[in-house]
């Protein structure tokens, strides 16, 4: 039968419907090979979802497995890139819980001011998909939301996450310009 990877990337080319390219974001002796698929026309024409591909084999704090997603109306790479580095650079040091927060330190895209990124269930997904058996484990699929400075250190201060994302539309979210949150 198909083996546990075969699995996951036949869950991710169902979602989106089409086929993704492969970019390898870790370095060769890093001890999780990670590489990012990017899948373009989903969920709308001119939007990217990037989905990262082998943080699942590593075993978070707090023991989940769990691969990144991210999905913005642009068509710079740079978005799917940054998700693969983030998992890259911080699965040792966090569990990518939903409300958590990431600082990216510098610009996302060329494109955009957002430096930062807040983790959620997956928006333009059902709640059907957030979970993929892969046999050996079970991997559960969270996004990243691209944030501005202010808005992650309001969240990281206590701010409310639905307050945050009921301010925008499901297309909106996906704005790498979208006006700022204002609490």
């Amino acid at each position: 039968g198909p083996s546990p990877a075969d699995k996951l990337l036949t869950h991710f080319d169902r979602i989106t419907g089409t086929e993704p390219t492969f970019v390898r974001v870790s370095d060769d002796g890093a001890k999780t090979r990670l590489h990012v698929a990017t899948y373009r026309g989903f969920p709308a024409a001119n939007a990217l979802t990037g989905f990262t591909f082998g943080l699942s084999h590593s075993h978070l704090p707090g023991g989940s497995h769990k691969e990144l997603m991210i999905s913005m109306l642009d068509t710079n790479n740079a978005w799917s890139l940054a998700c693969g580095f983030v998992a890259d650079q911080f699965q040792d040091r966090c569990s990518f819980n939903c409300g958590d927060t990431i600082n990216f330190n510098d610009r996302i895209s060329p494109s955009s001011r957002m430096t930062a990124f807040v983790v959620i269930h997956p928006q333009h997904i059902s709640p059907n998909d957030w979970i993929v058996d892969i046999v050996i484990r079970k991997v559960e699929l969270v996004q990243l939301i691209p944030l501005y400075e202010q808005e992650r250190s309001w969240l990281f201060d206590g701010g409310d996450l639905e307050r945050f994302l009921n301010q925008y539309g499901p297309s909106e979210i996906m704005n790498p310009n979208r006006r700022e949150f204002v609490p």
